[in-house]
């Protein structure tokens, strides 16, 4: 069965989860608004899902609460919770979970009848705080990490650290991070390589439409452009994002991936009521995988 814990592991880490080194769930946005402009989200993220992108943009007055349910690649699946927790209105707290169950997979030492099936469970837990500092909000993440593969199991830490800072009256974003930082005890006898990044870009907003009786805005449009780069591959990534918000209610979006083996166009939906945001993602995958992948997030702010 150590053979298996073995198999399993390299399944996950390529195929399945679309990446070539381990614990790639951690490359995996965690959002449906970010995952459908192409991940490009560092340098815009202002609420509590910056726990996982860029830990500066948890600076704000107001607190937020959000969940996600991804469904992946062979119908892993992802489930995340976070918060922000402003403490005045140039710092914030935010905490975050993230659980990964592969389900069930059919278990081989050799081609043939399958032996049986095992199961692979990943997860992430973290505490953020953030603060702004004249105009330039930076923030850091420290997290918790544990995987179990059949009956092995182990654990390590990881860390991020990120910048954020407006121009142009907010016209201009920009901002960069850098995640997963840290290492693992040795599962069985080797340790899971951390999928190291480097994040960075900025977004614009080019066009708005404000209705002169009342200042309502009629129309927003957002683009984003930023880059990554995953140290063990020595892969750098582009990342394409846009955005189109309509009368502060629903947004429409599309995004591009560069040199992604799984995915390079993506596509989403938003939808807001008072203070609830629902967001909805939709990334058709590369022949060879089974797909398309789906991702539903929840977010209350207030």
């Amino acid at each position: 069965m150590r053979v298996l814990a073995t198999l399993a592991l390299v399944l996950l880490a390529s195929p399945v989860m679309g990446q070539d080194t381990g614990l790639s769930f951690l490359r995996i946005g965690v959002n449906a608004r970010a995952s459908s402009m192409g991940d490009a989200q560092v340098a815009s993220v202002r609420n509590a899902f910056a726990t996982y992108w860029n830990p500066a943009g948890l600076v704000g007055e107001r607190r937020s609460i959000a969940g996600s349910h991804r469904i992946w690649v062979g119908d892993v699946r992802a489930y995340d919770m976070a918060a922000q927790l402003p403490t005045g209105s140039n710092s914030a707290w935010g905490l975050a979970l993230t659980a990964t169950d592969s389900g069930d997979m059919e278990a081989r030492t050799q081609p043939g009848t399958p032996e049986g099936t095992f199961s692979a469970q990943f997860i992430s837990a973290g505490v953020s705080y953030a603060r702004s500092i004249r105009g330039l909000r930076i923030g850091a993440t420290a997290k918790y990490l544990r995987e179990r593969i059949f009956d092995t199991n182990a654990s390590g830490y990881a860390l991020d650290a990120g910048v954020q800072a407006d121009l142009f009256s907010g016209g201009l974003n920009v901002g960069a991070s850098v995640r997963n930082i840290g290492r693992m005890n040795a599962l069985e006898v080797e340790r899971t390589p951390l999928p190291r990044l480097l994040q960075g870009g900025i977004v614009l907003s080019p066009l708005q439409i404000i209705a002169i009786t009342d200042d309502a805005q009629l129309l927003d449009l957002e683009l984003a452009l930023e880059t990554s780069h995953l140290l063990e591959d020595d892969l750098t990534r582009l990342h394409l994002g846009i955005s189109v918000t309509i009368m502060e209610l629903v947004d429409l979006r599309g995004g591009y991936i560069s040199s992604d083996e799984l995915r390079d166009y993506t596509f989403g939906l938003g939808l807001s009521f008072d203070r609830i945001y629902a967001d909805y993602a939709y990334i058709p995958f590369e022949g060879g995988f089974d797909g398309p992948g789906h991702i539903l997030s929840l977010l209350y702010r207030w």
